[in-house]
């Protein structure tokens, strides 16, 4: 932390929607990869016999490596803001850190997506934007505050701190 800089608040995401998130995206590559694996050998019953346990076999490898994964990132996976900046804390084999003035946030997003509704969680996304890291489409992966509890109520949280540190420094 900068000097004169405190944290104010720091997030954890929702356990069961980011392992549901992961997961099920890993699933659904998997099973489209073995899909693709499995059409051949109909042609060809002999490797049809032994195939499919080859096919079967790597895609529960490939669910339990993800998890493993999964789980790793989860432990590292933080999100917290300051007085002066938004901060997010991930990785898998080490820890990464990204920051972004608040000075320079130029626009917050907020998305309920449609696992979010459904698995009644009140989880979503929330996107910070800037010039450095414009929100393009929804799909911006710059600074995200993903899988979070009460996007809303933190929005409103979030809003009122980045006002006031842009207030701050347009007296200066």
């Amino acid at each position: 932390l900068d000097t004169n800089e405190q944290v104010i608040k720091v997030i954890k995401p929702n356990k069961l929607k980011f392992y549901f998130y992961w997961l099920s995206s890993t699933f659904l590559v998997c099973f489209w990869v073995a899909f693709c694996a499995f059409i051949p050998m109909i042609s060809e019953p002999a490797t049809l016999k032994y195939g499919w346990i080859i096919i079967l076999g790597a895609f529960v490898l490939i669910m339990i490596i993800a998890t493993i994964l999964a789980m790793v990132y989860y432990k590292n996976n933080y999100f917290a803001y300051t007085n002066s900046r938004v901060i997010v804390r991930s990785g898998i084999v080490g820890v990464d850190f990204k920051s972004l003035d608040m000075k320079y946030i130029g626009a917050l997003n907020v998305k309920v997506g449609f696992w979010d509704k459904v698995l009644k969680r009140e989880t979503g996304t929330i996107t910070f934007g800037s010039m450095s890291s414009p929100m393009a489409n929804s799909k911006a992966v710059g600074y995200n505050f993903s899988h979070i509890e009460k996007p809303y109520e933190f929005y409103k949280e979030i809003k009122q701190v980045v006002d006031q540190v842009k207030e701050k420094y347009k007296a200066i």
